[in-house]
């Protein structure tokens, strides 16, 4: 129990170092649970709390709206069951842009800040394993197991396909057209949004809601501690896409320590192999010299 203890208190701690560095978002409505992943602890959220690079934020399967708002002024909405990594350096070809977030799954819709004259327009967009979009206006997009769907709202949408982290093919969406790739199939292009995914669309995603980062600048809310991350918190971010999952040995190393969090990670070895160094570092060992045989000696 003592040592439990410890261990909880030690991944707590583990998260205030980020929570110096500068925020790059700040959580402004919250209609339900939501969790945070920062480092190797776990945070309950709550509004008012201040988001940093590579934090993990996940919704709850009844949450209505989960909102973030950045400090160039882009707001990303998530809906239900929605899991997103924070301002990520997305790894792949080059040329490959920045992002507000990286969606693993979920609905989201994402919207850029008010063009100031004078001033160029702020970047908004959004990578994943399926599909990245980078949006001239408003972007509404969920990503569930068999179903990609990408809806331009207001604005351009200049989307890419990918698999498994590589592009396949780029293309774009006018104002009111919509993107809908289905199990396996190829995606297709619309002068419309199906009815059918419109009716599945979060009821908060319909109202425009104004910005209310502004009333967060003097005071700021801190999450609550839930203790380390267990295997089945991250299970799905151990199993992401190949290019995505060597971040995740680094930041999780120290769990491999854990008996659970370690019988996790030996029972799905082969949905994520790279863990396999950490697991067995026996085995990457160098081998010793094998030894000469000795000269024959002379009559």
């Amino acid at each position: 129990m003592f040592w439990r203890v410890i261990c909880l208190i030690f991944c707590s701690l583990a998260a205030w170092p980020a929570a110096a560095e500068s925020p790059v978002a700040v959580l402004t409505i919250l209609d339900g649970e939501a969790l945070l992943i920062r480092g190797s602890a776990k945070f309950a959220l709550t509004e008012g709390v201040r988001l940093q690079r590579d934090d993990i934020v996940e919704s709850g399967a009844t949450t209505g709206l989960l909102r973030l708002e950045y400090k160039d002024g882009v707001i990303a909405d998530l809906g239900p069951g929605s899991r997103a990594l924070l301002a990520p350096t997305l790894p792949g070809e080059r040329g490959r842009a920045p992002v507000q977030l990286y969606l693993q799954q979920g609905w989201l819709k994402l919207s850029p800040p008010p063009v100031v004259a004078g001033k160029p327009a702020i970047a908004a967009g959004f990578g994943s394993a399926v599909l990245d979009a980078a949006p001239d206006g408003v972007l509404v997009a969920h990503l569930g197991d068999r179903r990609v769907f990408a809806f331009a709202e207001a604005g351009a949408v200049r989307l890419t396909e990918r698999l498994d982290g590589k592009a396949q093919r780029a293309l774009g969406l006018k104002a009111g057209e919509s993107f809908l790739r289905e199990a396996d199939g190829s995606g297709t292009v619309a002068a419309r949004p199906p009815a059918a995914m419109l009716e599945r669309m979060p009821r908060a995603f319909r109202d425009t809601l104004p910005p209310l980062a502004d009333r967060y600048q003097s005071r700021e809310a801190a999450p609550k501690p839930l203790g380390a991350v267990a295997y089945q918190d991250v299970q799905s971010w151990l199993q992401a896409e190949r290019t995505l999952r060597p971040r995740f040995v680094t930041r999780w190393k120290a769990r491999a320590s854990d008996t659970d969090f370690r019988a996790g990670l030996v029972t799905n070895l082969r949905a994520h192999p790279e863990w396999d160094r950490v697991l067995y570092p026996e085995k990457y060992l160098p081998r010793p010299p094998v030894p000469r045989p000795p000269a024959a000696s002379r009559p």
